[in-house]
């Protein structure tokens, strides 16, 4: 499989993709989507995650709810993050339906355990302490579908290319450890989800807007950082005692508005200064950073394709959307978490377009 394993290298440089024939890149296209869809069969469990019953198949279960997608969407259709980040053979834009996947639960449960949180009407207030359980879980469960995915992916490397099994092994130790963690917090937020327990979780952002965003988003994300470069997650740290702790993001379009929302487990205490810090800025400058925050750490970012072409050019919104936690130091004096304090400081937020200002709003 050695020779197969040289189109994902081929794959991931667009110097020599730009140089390969229409044909063969349509080939390697093909060998990349066989490849993903064997891991994807591979770490396929028999049993739903939520009820654990058994069955022959799961849902196609949205990571955000329909509705978002389909109020930024044209024709049916929505860009998603690597329109930026451009990686060959990979599409960047897809139908409604389709769009930001993933099958770890059934369909009885998918279409009964985030009724709250996904009907746009309960939206005229503030969400309840069940939505944002309910909102944690559904986070919970896409993270916990890709680290099985990961999980198999990095077996399939290995097999296809034997230099790569140290590697192997390093990476699935890792994936072990949060996925541990990700199971724990999913079953806290299944728990919480089925009653409006209260303070369990911290909602310390919620923004209606008044008019609709251009991009949709939901997901946790881990930060490295505060706004003054304080350590919250080491991402780097191998000690179990060590945890790393989430914030949950939510943009939410609506038909003539849009929900802007951020909160926390409320036994997360590293995020204390965070939120101080942000509740001190202005109204413009906390849009500015939660959509910095989104491009820079996460790649489940879901786009209109009426964001002007020179928007989605613009170098330095690409450069932060091509960011990965996944670098090697430049200096081997500088340990990796000093060097990751510098690639995620926030205060770089005014540095690219801020598509949650009124500025790029659909209507």
């Amino acid at each position: 499989m050695e020779k197969d394993f040289d189109f994902l290298k081929v794959g991931m440089d667009n110097d020599i993709t730009n140089n390969i024939p229409k044909e063969i890149l349509i080939g390697y296209k093909k060998k990349i989507n066989k490849f993903l869809s064997t891991a994807r069969k591979e770490s396929k469990l028999q049993k739903c995650f939520y009820c654990k019953e058994e069955k022959s198949s799961f849902c196609n279960s949205h990571s955000i709810p329909g509705f978002c997608l389909k109020n930024i969407a044209t024709d049916g259709n929505v860009y998603y993050s690597n329109k930026l980040n451009n990686i060959p053979f990979i599409d960047y834009e897809k139908g409604v339906n389709k769009s930001g996947t993933f099958q770890l639960i059934c369909r009885e449960c998918d279409g009964q355990i985030f009724q709250e949180y996904e009907n746009p009407d309960n939206y005229d207030k503030e969400p309840t302490p069940q939505m944002l359980a309910q909102i944690a879980m559904k986070n919970n469960l896409k993270k916990i579908s890709k680290r099985l995915n990961e999980y198999s992916l990095y077996d399939i490397l290995a097999q296809g290319a034997p230099y790569m099994s140290n590697f192997k092994d390093d990476m699935q130790q890792v994936e072990k450890m949060d996925l541990k963690e990700d199971i724990q917090d999913f079953e806290k937020a299944k728990r919480l989800s089925k009653k409006n327990w209260e303070d369990e979780y911290y909602l310390f952002y919620y923004e209606k807007l008044d008019y609709v965003v251009p991009i949709a988003f939901q997901s946790s994300v881990a930060l490295v950082v505060d706004l003054e470069g304080n350590i919250i997650n080491d991402i780097y740290c191998t000690k179990e005692t060590h945890r790393i702790e989430d914030l949950h993001i939510c943009v939410f379009p609506l038909k003539e508005s849009s929900i802007i929302m951020m909160f926390i487990d409320s036994k997360h205490k590293r995020y204390r200064k965070f939120y101080k810090q942000f509740k001190k800025l202005s109204h413009e400058q906390k849009l500015a950073l939660v959509n910095y925050i989104i491009f820079l750490y996460s790649e489940d970012i879901f786009f209109s394709k009426e964001i002007p072409d020179e928007i989605l050019e613009n170098q330095k919104l690409i450069n932060v959307a091509q960011q990965t936690s996944m670098f090697m130091t430049s200096d081997r004096s500088i340990s990796a978490i000093e060097e990751a304090k510098t690639i995620y400081d926030l205060n770089k937020k005014n540095d690219i377009p801020n598509l949650l200002s009124k500025e790029y709003k659909l209507r």
